[in-house]
């Protein structure tokens, strides 16, 4: 072990409904964690994000962890879709907006004719505020006096690390998670970001793992014993996928899936990727590029299942469902996912499912096909791994397994890659991926009947 490992290191993960604080020994094993829920207030001027609620978590779980164990290293780490704005004394220009928020027409319109072509940002317009470039438009645009004390642009993740040691930088993970503000390719500001000025506002790059600063006093105690280093950050979903990379893994595909679910290739080449099925880039923390297909799989699953538990489904009920006819079209939220222009439409066609294991078999099989789907659309081949709630239903799985012979289906038993994959960010070194243990479990296919024919059909109707 190098002399410079981390006794502890504590991830400050800010997820948008809770934020949790988790102590990791060097070897990856969780020793604590602190949890609060995030606040989330209405508005004026629009849903923004109130920061208090995380920092105070911070000021009395730090310590207490580092009394367990030496905090030596400390990983912010966020979800994407939002920013800070910071004026001239590092305070808030703006409060940084809930990507709930709805634009209004003319500014989505506004936005639309000048927002970079898919071939440069690599990901499309997403709905509401997600996309952090019309956040940023929408603020100038509505709100120009508060924007023109705007001194400092960066990443909601790196906001995080700002709090705590007082230094503000970008990441590369972070500033590259579907957001209009980077050309992804040349790992440049946008031609957009350049033409609005925005780019002379970004916060200077930093590395994920690099030390940024040192935590601020509030948030030691007189004995806080560990060095207290504070890295550059990371975007929560590519902590997930650099997790499985620091396992060893190269060609694969992770399908991470929770209230989205996200597919990551790193073999996939952006050519393929098609924003009209909801495909886009992430860049990982070397800077690489990854290529991901989306669709809202945790909702999706919970419109199908219409209140029945997964663990209801059986592959008994399913072949039922197959040999019937019955089918769930997509898309039953406003998102479309891998199939074009299927938001809002989906439907159940054929004899409705009259139970709880027939709704929890349906919604099983269906997410099992449009994950499919996903796969399709990164030109998925090597072995698929699945985790987060899906890699927990056994029936979707082998429905998954089944409709793609030529690959490898394994579950991942990571319980929060996200987690896990930020404190695995503090043990690199130059660059120099650590080497961390995974347990992985081989999926055996189901053998329904007719499913190949089934999902056939299926495609020509969602595709229709």
């Amino acid at each position: 072990m190098r002399d410079n490992t981390p006794r502890g290191i504590a991830v400050v993960d800010v997820g948008y409904t809770n934020t949790k604080i988790a102590l990791f020994t060097p070897e990856g094993e969780l020793l604590a964690e602190r949890k609060a829920p995030s606040r989330h207030l209405p508005g004026p001027p629009y849903p923004h994000i109130d920061p208090e609620p995380l920092v105070a978590l911070c000021r009395a779980a730090l310590p207490e962890l580092d009394a367990m164990r030496p905090v030596d290293a400390i990983v912010p780490c966020a979800h994407g879709a939002a920013m800070a704005c910071l004026d001239e004394a590092g305070e808030l220009a703006l409060p940084v907006m809930d990507y709930i928020s709805a634009p209004p027409d003319d500014i989505v319109a506004d936005y639309k004719a000048i927002m970079p072509s898919f071939a440069e940002a690599l990901c499309p317009l997403l709905p509401l505020a997600i996309t952090h470039g019309l956040q940023l438009y929408w603020q100038q645009r509505q709100w120009p006096e508060a924007f023109a004390r705007v001194r400092t642009i960066l990443p909601w993740m790196q906001y995080v690390g700002f709090r705590l040691s007082g230094v503000a930088v970008s990441e590369i993970s972070s500033m590259s998670c579907q957001t209009h503000l980077m050309d992804i390719r040349h790992q440049q500001p946008s031609a957009m970001a350049r033409t609005l000025g925005w780019d002379r506002l970004y916060a200077p790059m930093a590395k994920a793992w690099e030390p940024i600063g040192a935590l601020k006093p509030e948030f030691r105690t007189p004995h806080f014993r560990g060095a207290g280093r504070v890295l550059g950050g990371v975007h929560d979903s590519t902590a997930n996928f650099m997790r499985y990379v620091c396992a060893g893994l190269d060609r694969f595909t992770l399908v991470s899936t929770g209230t989205w679910s996200i597919s990551f290739d790193p073999s996939t080449p952006v050519d393929v990727l098609d924003p009209a099925r909801d495909t886009n880039t992430n860049t990982d923390v070397l800077g690489r590029i990854v290529c991901c297909s989306r669709f809202f799989g945790g909702k999706e699953f919970e419109a199908v299942a219409d209140g029945a538990a997964a663990e209801e489904a059986s592959l008994a009920e399913l072949a039922g469902l197959v040999a019937r006819g019955t089918r769930a079209i997509p898309s039953f939220t406003m998102t479309s996912g891998p199939v074009p222009d299927s938001l809002g439409r989906g439907v159940i066609e054929g004899p409705p499912p009259q139970t709880n294991a027939a709704r929890a078999s349906l919604a099983a099989l269906y997410c099992a096909q449009m994950v499919s789907e996903q796969l399709d659309a990164v030109a998925s081949r090597g072995d698929i791994i699945v985790d987060g709630p899906f890699s927990q239903n056994a029936v979707l799985l082998a429905v998954l397994a089944q409709l793609r012979p030529g690959q490898r289906v394994r579950a991942s038993a990571l319980r929060d890659g996200t987690t896990a994959g930020a404190a695995a960010i503090a043990l690199i070194e130059d660059g120099r991926l650590p080497s961390i243990a995974l347990r992985l479990t081989d999926v055996s296919p189901a053998a329904i009947g007719g499913l190949e024919a089934y999902h056939q059909a299926w495609r020509q109707r969602a595709y229709r």
